[in-house]
């Protein structure tokens, strides 16, 4: 059977921590070298990050923004691949086999977008961050707005079907993405992942899917404190794009689906009783940072909300 040309799109600023490790992993594939490109964008690190991505032979480009969605675009507009791989530089591909079995469902399903990677917990990450890969999104509010598909099982993944106008919360941290269906949504000088992928479902590409036996480790945060500028970065992100007039994800959501999510996280009763839920099945009582990181977000989104109404950023 052909193998896909998969162009690797990895952004980068001051990524030295965790940008070896990704690029191990990747090289470490059972996928033919002559198949793949790994392309780093760089929005001008200050420390390692360019010395580690050449010791793995890496094409660098650079990026005059430090903007991760910035970075993205360059990427894909400079990409040679039949098939886009979106991977970030704390993400790590666990299996020699994941680069393989991510590309099984694009090769036998023409109807499918895109394949979406899970998120593999690991025992000596901290709780919060091993918190994040068990609830498999790192927004518990996105997490109550993401839609529910009908699922079709096939041996080795899952593909969803959406409803054509439903936005998934998906698109990053190994993503793959057909580029000619890229080609003909089109994209602006930035690549957002999930507004992206909200306009690929409303043009009537419904199917994505995602592989059971593999995964990546994502090095989120280790700390609220963390997790916290990562959420006010999305947030003002995410009401610069309003300011602007521009069509975001969340638009694609009914206002009183929206409201019941705030409500929900806003609650901690809620958050907490799914916790608790959680727990009696999973025994994990990493399941208990849901109720604090749940009212969190939503005190940072409202937060970020009224003080760009006001003015004050």
């Amino acid at each position: 059977m052909r193998k896909y040309f998969v162009s690797i799109i990895i952004p980068t600023y001051n990524a030295q921590k965790f940008l070896d490790r990704c690029l191990k992993s990747i090289r470490k594939q059972d996928y033919p070298k002559n198949k793949y490109e790994i392309l780093v964008i760089d929005g001008g690190s200050t420390d390692n990050t360019i010395k580690v991505a050449k010791k793995w032979g890496t094409k660098i480009l650079k990026n005059q923004l430090r903007d991760a969605e910035r970075g993205k675009a360059i990427g894909i507009k400079n990409a040679k691949g039949e098939i886009i791989a979106l991977i970030d530089a704390d993400n790590e591909l666990v299996e020699k086999i994941w680069l393989t079995q991510m590309l099984k469902p694009l090769k036998e399903d023409r109807r499918v977008f895109g394949v979406e990677s899970p998120w593999l917990v690991r025992k000596n990450d901290s709780s919060l961050n091993q918190y994040f890969a068990l609830l498999r999104i790192a927004d518990p509010l996105a997490r109550k707005l993401h839609p529910r598909a009908n699922i079709i099982e096939k041996k080795d993944y899952l593909i969803y079907e959406l409803k054509i106008g439903e936005a998934p919360v998906i698109g990053a941290n190994g993503f793959l993405y057909r580029k000619n269906f890229i080609d003909r949504i089109g994209f602006g000088d930035r690549f957002e992942e999930v507004n992206f992928v909200s306009k690929l479902v409303s043009g009537g590409l419904v199917r994505y899917a995602v592989p059971k036996n593999i995964g990546i480790y994502h090095h989120y945060v280790s700390s609220l404190g963390g997790y916290v500028k990562k959420r006010i970065k999305i947030g003002k992100k995410f009401m610069a794009r309003k300011n602007r007039g521009q069509e975001t994800w969340v638009d694609k959501t009914s206002k009183i689906d929206f409201f019941l999510a705030v409500l929900y996280n806003l609650s901690i009763v809620a958050p907490l009783i799914e916790a608790i839920k959680m727990y009696n099945k999973s025994k994990n009582p990493i399941w208990f940072w849901h109720p604090i990181v749940s009212f969190l977000t939503i005190v940072v989104y409202v937060a970020i909300f009224f003080l760009y109404k006001l003015k004050i950023r």
